[in-house]
């Protein structure tokens, strides 16, 4: 099993953003091949919030094959391309990624 974490952080004004794309990656995750669950975590303090959203996967195959969709990459580039220009607002979400595979210690 592999198991991938997209963790964002941000003031808690931005709230509404974070939950935003949260939504849209969830509608993205609904009957996509290897997908075994998602979850979502949350974690808020005074002044910050924190999301995380976690997809566990039959295989790293299965979730390579969902991230690097066609609609995926285009939106990166297009992310990306706005921001050289200037033309996409500056919102401070703090994004960690981790990815895990799941291993029985006790064979080693």
């Amino acid at each position: 099993m592999f198991i991938s974490q997209a963790c964002f952080e941000g003031d808690k004004i931005i709230e509404h953003k974070i939950i935003t794309k949260l939504q849209k990656t969830m509608k993205e995750t609904i009957d996509v091949e290897g997908l075994i669950s998602t979850d979502c975590w949350l974690k808020e303090n005074k002044d910050r919030i924190e999301y995380v959203f976690v997809t566990k996967w039959k295989s790293k195959d299965h979730f390579k094959k969902w991230l690097t969709r066609e609609e995926h990459v285009e939106e990166h580039k297009e992310m990306n391309k706005q921001k050289k220009q200037g033309s996409q607002e500056e919102v401070k979400i703090n994004k960690t990624l981790r990815q895990y595979e799941i291993v029985d210690i006790s064979l080693f």
